[in-house]
């Protein structure tokens, strides 16, 4: 349930003691250094060995120079399998690891650490040291997204350090400027950088670039790769010889390394003339329409933030003043691929190179880096009926800053095929049948923003109810949770429509979905209780109390609470709806608490 937060102390000791591993990783195997410049640094890869070499610097090698004596950060690299030296056992326990590589609990300014599932690889960085550290257990396993961009969390955490910002993105130029291609996966960022790299334009990326602001918006290359899918290969038959894995294209994207071949193409760093975000079109010319940089503001920070480890206030406030200072498009796709490169280089070429458009676009009225970001946690369970509503209604509330999360928790309905067609940006977990708790623990471990809000399905929020939940919030810093009251909505078999029931004030006082959160209200009372498949938010809440935690009650309706007979409480008594072992679970802490001060005393 609570999930203990690490120390600095701890923190620190897990770093120091890694990176001992490595030092005798490298006394072990010998030592091999590679100096690359990157986003205006120069980057040392030390690598213990040479068994990890080949993996990780064919991506990088654009960007390689002679040996240099004093690096800005060093990477510090090695595997177990060829050097003989284990890492450290696990500082937590494997439920405090996330899907993106954050580890719950360790939330240290100066110590990062991730580690990520798939590839198995354990990530760090002493942001004081500039030292950071890279560890697998063998080379035969890693991904092929690690050979096309390798080491991508160090270079966010080293770029963020320094002003910069990784961003998941495509960028191609020409000599009058580059512009930034953003959006989901799909879209047609690779499919445009390869056109446009193919007729000879300026190619910085198709998958994820540095960006950087000051003093004015640049775009800076970081892995000379192409990641397509397989079945798009053939529309590129000049890049088939770069393809680096044709005997895994059935089960992987083709991975395509550009250089030595594509090298004058690729710039080290290009200055940015605008943001466009692609849509395929059903005509046969490529063209641009003007659009709010606050929708671009929300393609790029999702796509960006779903990720990265430990993504949060930063990243979007970076993206958001990005999206601010240049002007933004829809680059509306012909079916005629060959026609796209000219289409960007015309637009390029009319474009201003540099303009702030906070004036261009006096229809916004509120710009998103004005705005937290707010992360809203759905659970769903069979919701079939309900999850499209949900979304929508989540979207009418019109916040320019949102990170919508899902988590299944096991539906044996239609809700998945409906989850993986909604048309909006979200970020989707599934995992096997474990109750709304585990399922609101899941959203929470895995959110980016330092604001959580929750709703359930078949629940609704008033008009503008997260505008005015987060404006209270920031008129109260120092506010853990802000809560209203919760609307009950019978459904009415007469008329078809759901009628209000009763008075709020009157209400079940905990609903979980009246509230908005601070991220570190979960740190100091810890998660929901898993074991509690009811009653888990009246649990919660009793905790903070016990904890003194600072919870604002507003008097105000927050929540709509649509009752109808498929809701889990339906029909539940008391003993069912776990309120005995609720209050059981108070008093126990009671007791404790207590008892420790009497032995205190003695």
């Amino acid at each position: 349930m609570a999930k203990p937060v690490k120390t600095e102390a701890e923190q620190r000791a897990f770093f120091e003691s890694s990176y001992e591993r490595f030092q005798l990783a490298r006394k072990s195997a010998g030592e091999v250094n590679c100096f690359y410049r990157v986003g205006g640094t120069t980057v040392c890869l030390s690598f213990a060995g040479r068994n990890l070499v080949p993996h990780l610097t064919p991506a990088l090698e654009h960007l390689r120079i002679e040996k240099c004596d004093s690096p800005d950060v060093t990477f510090c690299i090695w595997d177990s399998e060829s050097t003989g030296t284990e890492m450290l056992p696990p500082p937590c326990g494997w439920d405090c690891f996330t899907d993106r590589g954050d580890i719950w609990g360790f939330n240290s300014r100066r110590i990062k650490t991730a580690f990520h599932w798939i590839e198995c690889s354990v990530n760090l960085m002493d942001l004081e040291q500039n030292t950071a550290i890279y560890w697998v257990q063998t080379a035969g396993t890693l991904p092929y997204w690690v050979h096309a961009s390798p080491l991508r969390t160090l270079f966010h955490w080293w770029m963020e350090k320094n002003g910069c910002q990784l961003l998941h993105a495509a960028a191609v130029g020409t000599e009058e400027g580059a512009v930034l291609i953003t959006g989901k996966g799909g879209v047609g960022k690779s499919t445009t950088a390869l056109s446009c790299l193919n007729e000879g334009l300026y190619y910085m990326a198709d998958d994820y670039v540095i960006a950087s602001v000051e003093p004015h918006p640049l775009v800076y290359s970081l892995y000379s790769t192409a990641k397509l899918n397989a079945d798009h290969v053939h529309n590129f038959p000049d890049f088939t010889r770069f393809v680096k894995n044709p005997e895994k294209l059935d089960q992987e994207k083709a991975v395509m390394f550009l250089v030595p071949e594509m090298k004058e193409q690729i710039l080290p760093s290009m200055p940015l003339k605008a943001i466009l975000t692609p849509q395929v079109m059903n005509q046969g010319e490529t063209s641009f329409s003007p659009v709010q940089h606050w929708t671009i503001h929300r393609a790029m920070s999702f796509t960006t933030m779903s990720q990265l480890p430990y993504v949060g206030r930063h990243t979007h406030e970076f993206v958001g003043t990005l999206s601010s200072l240049l002007p933004a498009y829809t680059l509306e796709l012909g079916r005629d691929l060959q026609r796209i490169p000219a289409a960007v280089s015309k637009f390029i070429h009319v474009t201003p190179r540099y303009q702030p458009v906070h004036s261009l676009q006096p229809d916004s009225a509120e710009n998103p880096e004005s705005k937290p970001l707010v992360s809203v946690i759905i659970p769903v369970y069979n919701g079939e009926n309900f999850i499209m509503d949900a979304i929508e209604h989540v979207m009418s509330q019109n916040y320019p800053a949102l990170e919508i999360i899902i988590v299944d928790d096991g539906s044996t309905d239609r809700t998945a095929e409906i989850i993986n067609e909604l048309p909006v940006d979200i970020r989707y977990f599934r995992q096997p049948n474990s109750g709304p708790a585990s399922a609101r623990n899941r959203g929470i471990r895995d959110a980016s923003a330092d604001l959580l809000v929750f709703l359930d399905v078949d629940d609704l929020w008033p008009e503008n109810n997260l505008r005015l939940l987060e404006n209270e919030m920031q008129n109260e810093p120092d506010a853990d949770v802000i809560r209203g009251y919760a609307q009950i909505m019978e459904y009415s078999e007469e008329t078809g429509e759901y009628d209000f029931v009763g008075n709020p004030v009157e209400a079940f006082p905990d609903y979980i979905g009246a509230a908005i959160y601070r991220s570190s209200a979960f740190e100091k009372v810890g998660l929901f209780d898993t074991t509690l498949k009811f009653g888990e938010d009246t649990d919660w809440f009793n905790r903070a109390g016990e904890l003194h935690l600072n919870v604002k009650r507003l008097e105000d309706m927050t929540l709509l609470v649509r009752r109808h007979g498929k809701n889990m409480t339906h029909g539940k008594d008391m003993i069912e709806l776990g309120a005995l072992r609720v209050f059981k679970k108070s008093m126990d802490r009671e007791r404790a608490r207590k008892q420790n001060a009497i032995n205190n005393n003695e």
